[in-house]
């Protein structure tokens, strides 16, 4: 009689848990090689924002701002994700904005060093803007406002039409969109990501068109960028850090929103709208809108650019630079 041979029973992990064990040892490994790098960024990014800018406190408001130059008064109003250093960003890269200007950038509420004020809103904040240039004894300037620090810029011109030489729109906000519950999906993944300094660092290390995208830039659209506009576009990203600063302006912004109705606008001041068909972000309709709304209003639309228009920035540095030197002002 043969004895069958006895079988020695060997412990083996199941696939699905061999797979897993093995991305979270990728991910963590992945995390602790990147994490100085992220660091590093990160204190150059902190640095960036606290180096030169200043407060001023009212009984209403406290307000971040940054004045550079001497000339012509223009007061830059950042869009989401920005602060003083994207409105900097805005005058150099669309902007010919160099000698001859002062140029005033401001934190919207929310942003940086600028907390939310009780019972924020669009008016409250382009009261705001005039309280700066009380403090500032400057009488007038010249409005230029990005993105969704364009709904902003438009109360203001509308409130202080005698403070406002001219106003300028660039891919600007000019209406609610969707409800604070219905937000688009495109929305809410850029809420998400950018809820961590990390995992939105990795997006603009890693995957650059992927959160290009997300904002607005479509792929075709970076495709056709210029190296210098490439490295544009990554300054703009790096200058969103940190995002730790900046989340609450940005839902603070899709709050005021709500109750921004341009249709009452009693804007005056010359204005030039300026924006991109294929802006993913702010859909090109609310360029029509303001021009619609807005009386003195001159409407350029591009096929495309994206929602930063860096694909026509020479183009718009030419437009800008005319259109401000026939409607302002030396300083005040």
């Amino acid at each position: 009689m043969v004895r069958p041979h006895a079988t020695r029973s060997h412990a083996t992990m199941p696939m699905p848990l061999t797979i897993a064990a093995t991305l979270v040892l990728l991910i963590v490994l992945s995390v602790l090689i990147s994490y100085p790098g992220f660091k590093r960024d990160m204190q150059t990014a902190h640095d960036r924002v606290s180096g030169d800018s200043k407060i001023l406190r009212t009984d209403k408001y406290t307000i971040e701002y940054s004045v550079k130059g001497d000339g012509i008064p223009v007061l830059l109003i950042h869009g989401a994700g920005g602060g003083i250093d994207q409105g900097f960003w805005m005058a150099r890269t669309l902007l010919p904005l160099g000698d001859g200007f002062k140029l005033i950038s401001v934190s919207r509420f929310g942003y940086l060093n600028s907390p939310i004020p009780p019972g924020a809103s669009i008016k409250s904040q382009g009261a705001a803007y005039a309280a700066l240039l009380d403090h500032l004894t400057i009488d007038s300037v010249v409005v230029v406002g990005g993105s969704a620090g364009g709904s902003s810029a438009m109360q203001f011109a509308n409130d202080y039409p005698d403070r406002s030489q001219a106003l300028v729109l660039i891919s600007a906000v000019s209406m609610a969109d969707h409800s604070l519950d219905d937000r688009p999906v495109r929305i809410r993944i850029i809420h998400l990501i950018q809820q961590s300094d990390y995992v939105y660092w990795v997006f603009t290390k890693l995957l650059q068109s992927t959160i290009l995208e997300l904002i607005g830039i479509p792929p075709d659209t970076y495709k056709s960028f210029t190296p210098e506009q490439k490295e544009l576009a990554q300054a703009m990203l790096d200058n969103m850090h940190p995002f730790s600063r900046k989340y609450a302006g940005g839902f603070n912004d899709d709050v005021m929103i709500q109750n921004f109705d341009l249709t009452k606008s009693r804007i005056s001041v010359p204005t030039l709208i300026v924006h991109a068909k294929d802006d993913t972000l702010v859909r090109y309709h609310h360029a029509n809108h303001a021009h619609k709304n807005i009386k003195q209003s001159k409407l350029v639309l591009y096929d495309y650019g994206g929602h930063a228009l860096l694909s026509q920035m020479e183009n718009i540095r030419e437009l800008t630079k005319t259109f401000i030197s026939r409607n302002s002002k030396p300083g005040n």
